[in-house]
C-alpha cells in the first residue's frame, strides 16, 4: 500500500483496483461496509473517496494528519 502526494495537501492517491464508478465520490452511504472504501471512510478525519481510473484520491479533514491516517490504512491492508 502506497499513498502518493497530490497537488492538494488535504488528498493522497492510493492506486487500487476497484469496481467504482470512475468519476464518483464515495461516502459511507454509498459503499458497503465489507469493502475497503469503507473502511477508509471510516477512519476519524477522512472526509470523502474520490474513485478515479485505477486509484482511489483519498481526502483527509483539513485539522487531521496524514501520519495517523497511513497507519490506520496500513492496518486495513495489513489483515487482507
Amino acid at each position: 500500500m502506497n499513498l502518493s502526494d497530490t497537488p492538494n495537501p488535504n488528498a493522497k492517491k492510493l492506486i487500487i483496483n476497484h469496481d467504482n464508478k470512475v468519476g464518483e465520490y464515495l461516502d459511507i452511504n454509498n459503499t458497503s461496509a465489507k469493502s475497503i472504501e469503507y473502511s477508509i471512510l471510516s477512519i476519524v478525519g477522512i472526509e470523502s473517496v474520490f474513485a478515479g481510473p485505477g486509484f482511489l484520491t483519498i481526502l483527509k479533514k483539513e485539522n487531521s494528519d496524514w501520519e495517523s491516517i497511513s497507519k490506520e490504512i496500513n492496518t486495513i491492508f495489513d489483515k487482507l
